[in-house]
């Protein structure tokens, strides 16, 4: 698999950096820097209440992908925002961390974030070992609280099992 994948006709309008497409809950610098591996908290909130692809943030189908860590798996919730099926097909080669090119999380925070405050679990991450990743496939998901995680919205999955859990 190339280091950049096809990128879908759907997403061929989205901002790029680097030959990957900007995901849309991906804060960028002001001079427009993309800040992968960072989340917006605004746009990770209106993406779990509207239901809508974190990507392409287009409203979900019957049908959607959570991408789920294995330390997620046990509380049935993620604090990643679910991706319309496209959009999650080319994450998982796009991503470093979904396609497993990267071993860690990283040991520092962007340059650019020195004088923001850090996301709830962000810290949590830093130079961590990266986890196994599971795509989990939903009809729906509730918003609620990550258990490990307080203060930090996520998609569960407890009420409604899931479609389908594989790991990557």
């Amino acid at each position: 698999m190339p280091a950049t994948p096809d990128i879908p006709a759907h997403l061929i309008r989205r901002p790029r950096q680097g030959g990957l497409v900007v995901p849309w809950i991906t804060p960028a610098t002001p001079d427009g820097v993309a800040l992968f591996g960072t989340v917006s908290d605004v746009a990770q909130h209106d993406c779990l209440l509207r239901s809508l692809c974190q990507i392409c943030r287009q409203p979900l189908s019957r049908r959607a992908v959570l991408f789920a860590r294995a330390s997620d798996l046990g509380h049935a919730c993620t604090a990643e925002p679910a991706l319309c099926p496209p959009c999650a097909a080319y994450s998982r080669h796009a991503c470093p961390m979904l396609a497993g090119r990267r071993t860690q999380y990283r040991a520092t925070g962007h340059p650019a974030l020195a004088a923001m405050p850090e996301g709830a679990d962000a810290a949590l991450r830093r130079a961590a070992p990266a986890e196994a990743w599971f795509p989990v496939w939903v009809a729906d998901y509730d918003v609620v609280e990550h258990p490990a995680r307080p203060g930090t919205l996520a998609a569960s999955w407890q009420r409604m099992p899931p479609l389908r859990i594989r790991p990557l």
